[in-house]
């Protein structure tokens, strides 16, 4: 399929305006980046939880259903291998850390919160997603589970998993970019400021144990080259950015690249569309922090 007749397809379509609907964190990223630099306000620790009861247990947005499955539909169609270093679990935000980050949703100082991080105990109760994070139970349960041991704790989900889940979403190999594409979508330095993004949100979805010096994948936060941790979709975060590029720009690039077919493909053949959709009713209950709250039940201990 040639550009044109590329761009004639997503019209018939209708994705452009599609894509302008959704506001929900796409956390769309193709390669091994760098940390973000990002201004933060510093805050200290809290000795203990304030702001929240016992019975609740607080995510980052991107270990949600919904949300988790468009990005891993993505990241594979890009490139499977870097799809593999997605959590495989989710792991609940040290409390201490949550109270700071509401009240700077920008970041707080790693240093000052890690201690909840190494001292933190498994909880073994259920918890529950709000009803506006909620998905189909038949596609619910391939999101990560929550840890029930310590070292499940930012585990990637590795290549067999990877490929597994990706059958079971219906990708197939005709789907994914060649080697080529996927490079020219992310661009070589000097990148334009739409492939910088792209290039960017790597990292902050991709933070597993093995390839992060501080892995943090199972949280779905990030640390920046000012040493603030912060959910990764946090205000000014590259993968909340990104958001932008489903104007139309993101379509452009992909036509650029000769893998807009692929990516047509994809809307029309999974379930993507509707996980965007479902998506954007979990992110907007998160706040400018980007934090889900969930409810528990039963004793964790």
């Amino acid at each position: 399929m040639n550009e044109a007749a590329a761009f004639d397809t997503l019209t018939r379509l209708n994705i452009k305006g599609l894509m302008q609907t959704r506001t929900v964190t796409i956390l769309f990223v193709m390669a091994i980046g760098v940390f973000l630099s990002a201004g933060a306000l510093a805050a200290q620790p809290s000795e203990a939880p304030g702001s929240h009861e016992a019975d609740h247990e607080v995510y980052s947005p991107s270990v949600t259903p919904a949300i988790y499955l468009v990005n891993f539909i993505i990241l594979y169609m890009a490139n499977p291998d870097l799809a593999a270093y997605m959590p495989a679990y989710k792991a609940p935000i040290p409390q201490p850390l949550v109270d700071c980050l509401e009240q700077n949703p920008m970041g707080c100082p790693w240093a000052d919160y890690r201690q909840y991080f190494d001292e933190q105990v498994i909880d073994h109760r259920n918890c529950f997603w709000p009803d506006m994070c909620q998905e189909d139970p038949r596609w619910a349960h391939l999101a990560p589970r929550k840890v029930t041991r310590p070292e499940q704790i930012n585990e990637p989900l590795e290549r067999r998993r990877a490929d597994q889940l990706a059958h079971i979403l219906g990708i197939d190999e005709s789907m994914i970019f060649t080697d080529a594409q996927y490079h020219c979508v992310i661009g070589t330095p000097p990148r334009d400021p739409d492939r910088e993004i792209i290039f960017r949100c790597i990292y902050n979805l991709t933070n597993p144990n093995g390839n992060a010096a501080i892995p943090l994948s199972s949280y779905g936060l990030n640390i920046t080259d000012q040493g603030d941790v912060r959910s990764i979709c946090a205000p000014c975060a590259p993968c909340l950015e990104f958001n932008a590029l489903f104007e139309g720009r993101l379509e452009e690039i992909f036509a650029e690249c000769g893998c807009l077919d692929k990516f047509l493909r994809v809307l029309a053949e999974t379930q993507l569309p509707q996980f965007i959709e479902d998506g954007q009713l979990c992110q907007q209950s998160g706040g400018t922090a980007c934090l889900i709250e969930t409810n528990c039940a039963g004793n964790g201990h």
